[in-house]
């Protein structure tokens, strides 16, 4: 911070909790796919826990993503189309995750819970990643400005000659 309050050159406090946001996630993610890696894997196989700390990992990491391309939009601006279209995407992506990731905690995957013990398998795991597709697919869409080229003052105009 400056002496006049205001934040220093470069990124907003908002923006720069999102990123925290996106890299807790992240980590998160990271410790519930290889919980080998923080010495917490107990069982064999892909537990509920495990799921379920995958599942806010990715979904911190979406709100972190979410809360930096809102922080670094001109938010004077109105809203376009492709940035709530962005907006429905992340969450969608995000459902699909979830329902993938729990596809056998709710009934509708191959290991239900009562007779087996659930199982991450191939579908679930393509529709993981489909769903992590569709949120950076919301985010490039919320978070991309297009702003038009800049016009030289002092560049010279051309203008039709007249006719006489």
């Amino acid at each position: 911070m400056s002496e006049h309050g205001s934040a220093p050159e470069g990124l907003s406090q908002l923006a720069r909790a999102g990123v925290a946001g996106v890299v807790f996630g992240f980590t998160m993610f990271l410790i519930g796919m290889f919980p080998v890696i923080v010495n917490l894997d107990l069982n064999p196989g892909v537990g509920i826990l495990q799921l379920i700390v995958i599942l806010f990992g990715i979904g911190v990491m979406t709100l972190g993503g979410y809360i930096y391309a809102y922080a670094t939009r001109h938010r004077a601006m109105p809203h376009r189309l492709r940035e709530k279209i962005g907006l429905r995407l992340l969450a969608t992506g995000y459902v699909i995750c979830a329902v993938s990731g729990l596809a056998d905690v709710l009934g509708i995957g191959s290991h239900n819970i009562p007779s087996r013990l659930p199982y991450f398998g191939l579908w679930q795991s393509i529709g993981l990643i489909s769903g992590l597709l569709l949120i950076a697919i919301g985010v490039l869409l919320y978070a991309q400005r297009y702003s038009p080229a800049p016009q030289d003052e002092h560049s010279p105009s051309i203008d039709p000659p007249d006719s006489e």
